[in-house]
């Protein structure tokens, strides 16, 4: 079993680790790497100094790829939690011919340093208003939304959300067991995967076809009532 401090000792122990200032340190390490689907990779960060990060649900970083003995500037969405203030994480898709994307896929490990600005973006949520939720996503584009939604969860905003997401297949549904579990979880939320075909998985018993108008007022009668987040 992990055993996790007092509230109060959490509270001293962030009190003592600076927040990291990209100004001053602009390097993060990777850590860990995981394999989300089969084209899709996490990359998790933290900063050399052992320093909060610090940011809102939705932004993102500006990351230097060393890409053919070029610098190439990228933008990635966190899509980590926000509540978790001592590492960041981005989900990055693989593209064919893509010349940034596949570069982390192919070269990036575990240990290495990379160049990063931010966070910075003002596709934010108000966690402070009770308004109901839609966040709608579809692919890759699920990463602002997924930390929007792990943020909810980690402090216990049990908020009225519906998480709407659009893939090709089953076999590209990103976070699909964190989703599925977060949904059973979390009394206030519901999810609607939607897949275009549906490959091998001939046991699917979600949404099938394109998200149209009709689908979306089937999933969401009360669109009209919600803050929405595509």
């Amino acid at each position: 079993m992990l055993l996790q401090p007092p509230p109060s000792e959490t509270r001293e122990f962030q009190a003592v680790l600076p927040e990291w200032n990209p100004d001053v340190d602009d390097v993060l390490v990777c850590h860990q790497i995981r394999e989300e689907t089969h084209d899709v990779k996490t990359f998790i960060f933290s900063e050399r100094y052992h320093c909060q990060f610090r940011f809102q649900s939705g932004q993102f970083l500006t990351l230097d790829l060393p890409v053919d003995g070029w610098k190439i500037q990228r933008c990635y969405t966190i899509s980590a939690s926000a509540a978790r203030p001592f590492r960041a994480t981005i989900t990055v898709k693989r593209v064919p011919g893509g010349i940034c994307s596949n570069w982390p896929h192919d070269n990036l490990k575990p240990g290495d340093e990379i160049r990063a600005v931010g966070p910075m973006g003002d596709f934010v949520p108000d966690l402070d208003t009770e308004r109901k939720w839609l966040l709608l996503s579809a692919g890759s584009g699920i990463t602002p939304l997924m930390s929007m939604a792990r943020t909810s969860a980690d402090l216990g905003d049990d908020r009225d959300m519906i998480f709407v997401h659009a893939v090709r297949s089953p076999r590209d549904i990103i976070f699909r067991q964190e989703l599925d579990m977060m949904a059973r979880q979390q009394e206030g939320m519901r999810l609607a995967l939607i897949c275009k075909n549906l490959s091998q998985e001939k046991s699917w018993l979600g949404l099938t076809g394109r998200l149209s108008s009709v689908m979306l007022q089937l999933i969401a009668p009360d669109l009209d009532e919600r803050e929405i987040y595509c």
